[in-house]
């Protein structure tokens, strides 16, 4: 599925956050993945090329089922609630609005 990651957050009223895209976000989240805890290095390594596929694309990515929950467990660990929660409905709806 072809996905669009550059797009802002919001916060909890609707209006766009400053700061980094969502893509640049979840690019750093694959980045550091292993950082805190204990990851296999084949998890690590696809982490890895998945961070450097969003930042070579511009955010516009075509991913995988695998890469998409890939994505969804590493952000789920690192981002807050509403953080995760938009990168979610953001790869579920394939980064259309």
């Amino acid at each position: 599925m072809k996905v669009n990651l550059n797009k802002k957050f919001k916060d909890f009223r609707g209006n766009e956050l400053s700061g980094d895209n969502i893509a640049l976000s979840i690019a750093e989240a694959l980045f550091f993945y292993g950082k805190d805890k204990p990851v296999n290095r084949d998890d690590k390594f696809k982490a890895y090329c998945l961070s450097q596929k969003i930042i070579q694309n511009d955010g516009i990515i075509e991913i995988t089922t695998e890469e998409a929950t890939l994505i969804k467990e590493i952000c789920g660990e690192g981002l807050t609630a509403g953080g995760y929660g938009q990168v979610y409905e953001l790869i579920e709806k394939g980064g259309k609005e």
